[in-house]
């Protein structure tokens, strides 16, 4: 049996990957050189509004999620991480 703590930070590590990997192939984001994960995305020039609208429905198709207008608007996922913490959050709050 696998304790709670190590079972969400599993779900949160393999949140990280699959949005990492969508960013690297559709946005050529590479996080590490140059580019951290707390960086502003829009600043940095990986997403623009275009982007950021992809962004969001390929999350919400490859997590079976979905997200309010509220949550579009917020700044909640202008940051890689913030991006990792919120489907984190919200794919354990819908399961």
């Amino acid at each position: 049996m696998i304790c709670r703590g190590v079972k969400e930070n599993v779900k949160r590590g393999m949140v990280k990957e699959r949005i990492q990997k969508f960013m690297e192939e559709a946005f050529q984001a590479r996080f590490g050189s140059g580019l951290a994960e707390d960086s502003d995305l829009f600043k940095a020039g990986v997403i623009d509004s275009f982007g950021y609208l992809k962004l969001i429905r390929h999350l919400e198709n490859d997590f079976g999620i979905k997200f309010s207008e509220e949550e579009m608007l917020s700044n909640v996922f202008v940051t890689f991480s913030g991006l990792v913490e919120c489907i984190s959050q919200k794919v354990q709050a819908e399961r």
